[in-house]
């Protein structure tokens, strides 16, 4: 009684008072804080922390949520592919490929683990595309013989039929519309070639050009804002990369290049002079070392396509055909 008495004379109590209180409030509030510290890991094994940083607030449950843009990826892939009886084996016998037409890369094709499977996935996406502009190539080229031979026979032509051969002259560049020069042009890119081509400048797929812009064969333009800037471009430079609405316009400008450019016009004799041999087939290795002006590269360009198509078996697909119209699984 006498201590207290004391204590309270020397205001002793009043201090453990207050130091019970602190006690009692601040310490939960420390233990909290110290749950409530955000942790950045910045690579392995090496972290940051933060001091006593607050915890970002919840979204409010009244923010609408914001679609974002439908973008085409493996996953739609996939799900578009199990609509349809497609596999490379099949096609490799002699099957028919599906008329399975798609306007874009995946954006991810190059997270594609096995590359295996991102070459597979590569070729299916391509081969029909290129099969289906050979199609509308044969068609012509059907057209145009049949003008030969009614030429051949004394016949005139119709005003419909000149007036066709004129424009497919200037569309090819060709000095005159006479159908038999015409047909030197008007022809078909061997299926391998293509795909080879379309490997090496795109690497499967996954360069930045084909993945942003459709450009698989790496066609240059010089009008600025067609196409894509290249990372290596040098300062005195202003090509571009040029880019394309869907893989088949990247496909299609790409042999008609073959079919009408100047710098090619050896490949075309080549591809001509193929075509007058007995059992008449494609032959991309006869017309490879044709392509040594289509890149820089030179004679290491024809050599790497060569590798391509032999290492990947890509002669398979010379002969391979569409499904019939009527048996297609998917359309443009």
């Amino acid at each position: 009684m006498q201590l207290l008495i004391s204590g309270l004379k020397s205001n002793k109590i009043a201090t453990l008072v207050g130091i019970a209180l602190a006690i009692t409030y601040l310490v939960p509030d420390f233990i909290d804080s110290t749950r409530e510290v955000r942790t950045a890991s910045y690579g392995v094994g090496k972290q940051l922390f933060a001091k006593a940083v607050p915890l970002p607030p919840r979204k409010p449950s009244d923010i609408p949520a914001v679609d974002q843009p439908d973008q085409f990826d493996m996953e739609s892939l996939k799900a578009r592919l199990s609509q349809v009886d497609y596999r490379l084996r099949d096609v490799r016998r002699g099957e028919p490929v599906p008329r399975f037409y798609v306007e874009q890369m995946p954006v991810d094709i190059l997270d594609i683990p096995d590359v295996e499977e991102r070459k597979r996935t590569f070729i299916k996406l391509v081969l029909p595309l290129i099969l289906n502009v050979n199609e509308k190539i044969a068609a012509q080229r059907s057209r145009l013989a049949t003008l030969v031979e009614a030429k051949s026979d004394g016949k005139s032509l119709r005003e419909t039929d000149r007036k066709w051969l004129d424009e497919i002259a200037i569309r090819y560049r060709a000095e005159e519309s006479d159908p038999e020069s015409l047909l030197v042009r008007v022809d078909e890119v061997p299926v391998s070639l293509a795909i080879a081509q379309a490997v090496e400048e795109s690497g499967w797929g996954t360069s930045r050009f084909a993945r942003e812009g459709n450009a698989l064969f790496g066609q240059r333009v010089w009008a600025t804002g067609k196409g894509l800037v290249p990372e290596d471009r040098d300062h005195d430079e202003s090509h571009e990369v040029k880019s394309f609405k869907s893989i088949a316009e990247s496909i299609r400008a790409y042999i008609h290049n073959l079919n009408s450019h100047p710098a090619y016009a050896d490949f075309r004799q080549v591809r001509a002079r193929q075509h007058l041999e007995p059992g008449f087939t494609a032959d991309a290795m006869g017309l490879i070392d044709t392509l040594h002006v289509y890149s820089e590269k030179g004679v290491e360009y024809v050599n790497n396509l060569r590798s391509l198509i032999e290492m990947n078996r890509l002669d398979d697909f010379e002969d391979a055909v569409l499904a019939p119209e009527r048996f297609a699984d998917s359309r443009r």
